[in-house]
């Protein structure tokens, strides 16, 4: 679904600041699916957002005791989801291995702390505004 060399691979957080932008022709959601932040839903709207504990000022706030103040980002270019840990006390996993990073496609599972969380990635043309 995403080019592979839109950025590189090596998990640097440095890496992942050239060539951000948010997709024009996709809507991308992270949503909790276990944890005790279950139900909570967050659109993307920036090229990168930051996932952490309540309280430590990410984007996106996760109720977890296991999960870092800021835990990991989630960068977006025009064809790549790049899932980035921030050197988390705990880890970030995606596909049952800990990672330092990870691209995400449609429905990726990834788990910080107790928390499991999955991504959507929905062309705009398929979606209804008042549905998704």
């Amino acid at each position: 679904m995403f080019a592979k060399n839109a950025l590189s691979l090596d998990g640097s957080i440095s890496n992942l600041s050239s060539g951000l932008a948010v997709p024009n022709d996709r809507t991308i959601k992270i949503s909790v699916i276990t944890g005790p932040s279950t139900g909570l839903t967050h659109r993307l709207t920036k090229a990168k957002t930051s996932i952490g504990q309540v309280g430590g000022g990410a984007d996106i706030e996760i109720n977890d005791p296991q999960v870092s103040r800021l835990h990991c980002v989630v960068g977006l270019t025009e064809d790549m989801v790049r899932l980035c840990d921030l050197d988390s006390a705990n880890g970030t996993y995606a596909n049952g291995e800990r990672v330092q990073a990870a691209e995400l496609e449609h429905l990726s599972e990834f788990r910080l702390g107790s928390t499991w969380l999955v991504v959507t990635i929905v062309p705009k043309h398929f979606i209804d505004s008042t549905s998704f």
